[in-house]
């Protein structure tokens, strides 16, 4: 009797009446009627069984956690667990998941090109960078119409760490977006009480580069889940491979950019486009860079101590003896082991080589060590003749006579000798 009822329906979607329906079938109109009123069944299709039904679960809880993770880096660990099957199946059911996500990224905030980039930190906990045990960060910015990234290693996520991180990153993109977002870290957002204020440094870099700091809005839109989804993928990508090994951190940076080259080629599920096909677009907006770097290096108060030399890291580095009993200002270098003087007008005295910290060394200048010796010996005839003037003792000395002349006195005493 179904096979009717289907030949029923099918006679009358091809525009065939209740009658001649009847007459074809053989049928009476009142069967046909009943019939056509009636739904007909749906055939069973049979449920073929596949290899990765039961890593499913597994699979789709990765892809959805990170929809851009590596799919070859899966089906190793499904492989590890057991999986007989084949990548192929893998990279199907991946690639499901992944546009089922795409679709659900229609309401993510998207921005057009150059108007915003997405900074955020990865930690990776303590690793033995350098030859010690440290710990080790990754400054991340992203750039949010092309996904294109840029990745840096430090040891540190202070205020001049971050900012010089930015002045990579910029001259890595080749120019400057609109606005750049941040969440809230102490080095971009500092809350009064009652409002949040950008960071005082943060605020005179966003000026001399010419973009707006962004806070974001925890569960909005505007969130910076670009950045956030683009570590999970380089974590699992990336440093897996580099976890727990013996870094160096020139070395560990250059591997990051020469992977991202890599990646920037490979399709955007969402799009349908690489990374490099979206920022040759992006770059064209870009703001351009300054002609001049902003200081991004924390100030150091330094005392220049009676042997003409300051303290720094445990070392100690002579100065000129003209700064003997001032406070000169230090400014450390970021990338590498050198510290710039400054008097106190802020003019340039001199850059000097850090020795490693804690090594308690003492460093003299041949310069300095002939100039300090003279004011040496000045401080001693001056030293001499203040004593010999209160005891109202006679010049008998010849180094002195000349003292007897009033001008010469008054530049004595001022120290100009």
């Amino acid at each position: 009797m179904e096979k009717f009822m289907l030949k029923a329906h099918e006679l009358q979607a091809q525009g065939f009446t209740q009658k001649q329906i009847a007459e074809q079938l053989g049928k009476t109109d009142r069967t046909i009627r009943t019939w056509l009123k009636q739904m007909p069944r749906k055939r069973k299709t049979p449920v073929r069984k596949s290899l990765l039904d039961e890593y499913k679960p597994f699979v789709e809880a990765l892809v959805r956690e990170n929809p851009e993770i590596n799919g070859a880096n899966i089906f190793k660990k499904l492989k590890k667990m057991g999986f007989k099957g084949q990548s192929s199946i893998v990279r199907e059911f991946i690639t499901k998941i992944r546009k089922e996500e795409a679709q659900k990224a229609t309401i993510r905030f998207e921005t057009e090109p150059a108007r915003q980039a997405q900074v955020d930190w990865i930690e990776f906990g303590r690793q033995y960078v350098n030859g010690r045990i440290q710990k080790l960060y990754a400054f991340v910015m992203v750039m949010g119409f092309s996904r294109m990234p840029f990745v840096s290693f430090t040891t540190s996520m202070n205020s001049a760490t971050l900012l010089n991180c930015h002045i990579k990153a910029v001259r890595f993109f080749g120019g400057i977006p609109e606005e750049i977002l941040y969440d809230n870290m102490k080095t971009a957002w500092v809350y009064d009480g009652e409002h949040w204020q950008t960071n005082h440094q943060l605020a005179r870099f966003a000026y001399h580069y010419g973009f707006i700091p962004k806070r974001c809005k925890i569960h909005r839109p505007e969130t910076k889940g670009k950045v956030e989804r683009f570590n999970k993928y380089f974590e699992n990508s990336f440093f897996v491979d580099y976890d727990n090994r013996n870094l160096n951190l020139p070395q560990l940076n250059e591997d990051a950019l020469a992977w991202i080259k890599t990646i920037a080629e490979n399709k955007l599920s969402q799009f349908n486009q690489s990374r490099n096909e979206r920022f040759n677009l992006e770059k064209q907006y870009l703001k351009k860079i300054p002609s001049s770097d902003f200081d991004v290096r924390d100030s150091i108060p330094l005392i220049v101590n009676r042997e003409s030399c300051i303290t720094y890291r445990t070392n100690k580095y002579s100065v000129p003896p003209v700064f003997i009993g001032k406070t000169i200002t230090g400014k450390p270098f970021l990338d590498v082991e050198k510290l710039e003087l400054f008097d106190a007008d802020g003019v340039s005295i001199r850059i000097i080589y850090c020795a490693p910290a804690g090594s308690r060394k003492s460093f003299i200048s041949v310069e300095d060590q002939e100039a300090i010796l003279k004011a040496w010996e000045k401080g001693l005839k001056r030293d001499a003749f203040k004593r010999q003037s209160k005891k109202s003792l006679k010049f008998s000395n010849p180094d002195y006579v000349a003292i007897r002349n009033p001008v010469f006195y008054e530049q004595f005493l001022a120290g100009g000798l």
